[in-house]
């Protein structure tokens, strides 16, 4: 799946990518099948995922795995996909519902009627499910991100988001060479004013060492060709080497599959 953008991101099911903070941004169009895509790279590759869910169920995510030929409920039972339903939990959090006084207490969400408390809870739930007992990963795991903008449309302030990804990169990728990797999505639409999606967007790209900027076409629809993927590389590490390199691809999301192409190249145009 996904053969030619893997191939310019340069990892695959077969070999994971290390250290490394990717962010998936999406302008005029859903860039969500990008989260998809790395959920089933890694439970092919029989890696361990954090899925930390806020936009979609369980059952979505699942049901479109099974297209992709991944089943997310295998995974889960197994052990291997740690699934956060914070869909559920912010709904609980937001609407301060589904428990007692003492449940509501331990909920991650807490700072959403909580204007004292933070991100930290949070924090904590991930940090128990992608460590062992020693504070440590236990080989490649995967932190997946579905999707950062939603918080802040609940109310949480962008420094208690931003401060809870840096934590959550010191855990997982502190360096490039570790096992731990962190994708997330979070939105840029242009044709909207929101201060605060812009605000999010910028820290979270600045940080990032991978960014995939998902757009759609300027020119409108088109049947064969429906949007462009961005890729930015970013340089950490080599002083010697240009800060950042990109490139471009175009794509086509199919029934069980989303081809992709260089500008200008698909069947249409050829």
């Amino acid at each position: 799946m996904f053969t030619e953008l893997n191939s310019v991101l340069g990892f695959d099911h077969l070999t994971h990518p290390k250290g490394q903070f990717v962010v998936i941004s999406d302008s005029i169009t859903d860039g969500s099948f990008l989260i998809h895509h790395f959920l089933s790279l890694y439970i092919k590759g029989g890696w361990r995922v954090c899925f930390l869910a806020l936009s979609q169920s369980f059952g979505h995510y699942n049901a479109v795995g099974q297209k992709l030929g991944v089943h997310l409920t295998q995974a889960r039972d197994k052990g291997q996909l740690r699934f956060i339903d914070g869909l559920k939990l912010s709904l609980q959090g937001y609407t301060k519902q589904g428990g007692s006084v003492e449940e509501l207490g331990e909920n991650p969400f807490r700072c959403l009627w909580d204007k004292e408390a933070t991100l930290r809870p949070l924090y904590d739930l991930v940090k128990t499910h992608v460590c062992s007992e020693e504070g440590v990963l236990e080989g490649p795991t995967l932190l997946l991100v579905d999707d950062l903008s939603v918080l802040v449309s609940l109310g949480v302030s962008v420094k208690d988001v931003t401060d809870f990804m840096h934590y959550c990169r010191v855990l997982m990728c502190p360096t490039i060479q570790t096992q731990g990797t962190i994708v997330s999505l979070v939105h840029k639409d242009a044709d909207v004013e929101d201060e605060e999606n812009s605000t999010l967007f910028r820290h979270m790209a600045y940080q990032s060492t991978l960014h995939l900027a998902v757009e759609g076409l300027s020119s409108g629809y088109s049947r064969d060709v429906h949007g462009q993927v961005t890729v930015t590389f970013r340089n950490v590490l080599d002083s010697t080497q240009p800060p950042t390199r990109k490139r471009s691809l175009q794509y086509k999301v199919e029934e069980r599959n989303v081809s992709f192409f260089a500008p200008g190249t698909s069947r249409a145009v050829l």
